[in-house]
């Protein structure tokens, strides 16, 4: 029986829970969808796993084209879970979408609540104590379901939700692709590219054996958090200031801010396939 997950994971959290149900299935490969979907066809697989954190109430911009370019088993026993903090919005729809597309359906999906780690726009919570080992158990708890075959519905968008969705999140959909120019290092970067090896949209590329940022950054953090010497930093973009928004304004990386990253997760299980 085939088994794999594909993955999209910045700050870790996400990752993990790929691990918790690929070691909770067995014999579970586990693909980063960095890499391209033509390689890597769900065609013949018997158990098809998609995990995800939720950005701006919808799946990140590389899932969504991965899934999209997969070939995928119709009869396939499918799951899906997302990470998300308080809204998980439209991204099981985008996912079932797609699918339905293929002629196949979710079977099974979960959100799972993890701890915040957008850091560039506000310190991480709640506070990692209390949240990480909720976030275990409910991963444990899913990966169980799962291994056993469950079924569960998908949730849709809420009403306010979804008329919330075209005034707060769009415009900054509109405006993603500025988002890493408020990326740059300081003097303290030592050109170890491990930032080039966790960006899961393989958006870093070095120069001059600095990190430069291509405008195809669905803003994971990654880069960030990873650095091993606190080298990249972020200051924000003018369009950013320009949308006028109270985050928008306010996106930036004081000295003092945490840069979480799950504690489970490192920056070479994010470089792995």
């Amino acid at each position: 029986m085939k088994k794999v997950i594909y993955c999209f994971s910045g700050t870790g959290n996400s990752m993990r829970t790929a691990r918790v149900i690929a070691d909770t299935l067995k014999d579970t490969v586990i693909v980063n969808v960095r890499n391209d979907p033509s390689e890597y066809s769900a065609e013949d697989a018997d158990v098809i796993g998609f995990v995800c954190p939720v950005y701006e109430w919808d799946i990140p911009g590389r899932m969504r084209e991965f899934i999209s370019g997969l070939s995928v088993n119709p009869n396939a026993y499918i799951f899906m879970a997302a990470t998300y903090i308080a809204v998980h919005g439209r991204a099981f729809e985008t996912v079932e979408g797609i699918l339905s597309s293929k002629g196949a359906h979710l079977s099974y999906a979960r959100p799972i609540r993890c701890v915040a780690s957008q850091c560039i726009a506000y310190p991480p919570f709640p506070p990692e104590k209390l949240m990480v080992p909720l976030m275990e158990k409910n991963m444990l708890r899913t990966a169980r379901e799962i291994a056993k075959g469950k079924t569960r519905k998908y949730p849709h968008m809420s009403f306010l939700t979804r008329k919330l969705f075209p005034k707060m999140m769009d415009p900054y959909l509109n405006i993603e692709h500025e988002y890493d120019k408020g990326f740059f290092t300081d003097s303290s970067c030592v050109g170890c590219t491990t930032c080039v090896k966790v960006c899961p949209t393989k958006n870093i590329t070095m120069e001059n054996r600095r990190p430069k940022w291509n405008h195809d950054c669905n803003g994971c953090n990654a880069c960030v958090v990873y650095c091993p010497v606190k080298a990249v930093q972020f200051r924000t973009p003018e369009a950013y200031v320009e949308l006028g928004t109270m985050i928008s304004r306010k996106l930036s990386l004081p000295e003092k801010r945490k840069r979480y990253h799950n504690p489970y997760i490192s920056a070479r299980d994010l470089m792995d396939k």
